[in-house]
């Protein structure tokens, strides 16, 4: 099962959702840059705000001149940035959680897809070639999804610890994105997300919902498109603009609105949109 030993930083430091490495499947995209960033401080912090705040102020005018109702794609995809941007802001002030954050993205890259999934797709590739290049079938929108649900789980974990695994694999396996799935991705997500919970349990500790706050900062920096991505950005950007990053992103971004429930990944909501960003 061979694969190029070494990484791209490009891969590691992307912020943008064309990156698909089949190196690292992944599960070092994004997130390393994004600390990095983050342990730089508030000159690390502005190297994505300013760029995003243009962004968005485009998007939205853009938006407005065509007269839509509707988010679209560039603007759902724009929001994201400024939240993405305050998020690393608010890692350069809180640095014990980019130490946390980094233990568990260090364990999903290195123990989980470098170690334990490796193993289970080579086993499977004895018998079934497609699994022999099992970072390919990774790429892309894998593990921020896994980390959806494993954090939507913690939500509910105080009371039925034991059953997160089972809930997660539910939760992931009947999701509408699921349909563009092929059997590969498929059986290497069920793997996966015992790998994950394994191996995350001992670094969560008791507190769940710290723990939940965690796994989805993670998501949103290892998500390729955090913004266009559906799934992230209604369980992982809104939450965080309501709660961790209320005080960093103004809340008349209105992610209720960018990111509505029960539409497609391409739909949308109706109603006005939010005034602009105004970042702290």
């Amino acid at each position: 099962m061979p694969r190029s030993p070494v990484h791209s930083e490009k891969c590691e430091n992307a912020t943008k959702p064309r990156c698909v490495c089949s190196t690292c499947g992944g599960s070092a995209h994004g997130w390393q840059g994004h600390l990095r960033r983050a342990r730089r401080g508030a000159e690390g912090a502005e190297e994505l705000r300013e760029p995003a705040q243009r962004q968005w102020e485009e998007s939205r005018r853009r938006f407005e001149e065509k007269g839509r109702r509707v988010p679209t794609l560039y603007l759902r995809q724009a929001g994201g940035g400024v939240v993405v941007a305050e998020l690393v802001a608010w890692l350069s002030e809180n640095k014990v959680e980019i130490d946390q954050v980094e233990r568990l993205g260090e364990a999903l890259r290195e123990e989980i897809f470098g170690k334990e999934l490796r193993g289970f797709a080579e086993g499977r590739a004895r018998r079934d070639p497609d699994f022999a290049d099992y970072g390919r079938a990774t790429a892309g929108h894998f593990w921020c999804d896994l980390l959806v649900e494993i954090a939507n789980a913690l939500d509910q974990a105080e009371q039925v610890s034991d059953k997160v695994p089972a809930w997660v694999k539910d939760s992931v396996l009947e999701h509408e994105d699921v349909k563009e799935w092929g059997p590969v991705r498929r059986v290497l997500a069920e793997a996966a997300l015992d790998f994950l919970w394994k191996g995350f349990k001992a670094l969560l500790g008791a507190d769940f919902g710290t723990a939940a706050l965690h796994v989805r900062v993670l998501a949103v920096l290892i998500c390729p498109d955090p913004g266009g991505h559906t799934r992230v950005a209604r369980c992982c950007l809104r939450p965080l603009v309501k709660e961790a990053l209320k005080e960093y992103v103004d809340v008349e971004l209105n992610p209720e609105w960018l990111w509505p429930e029960g539409r497609s990944e391409r739909g949308g909501g109706s109603g006005p949109a939010g005034e602009a960003v105004t970042a702290r």
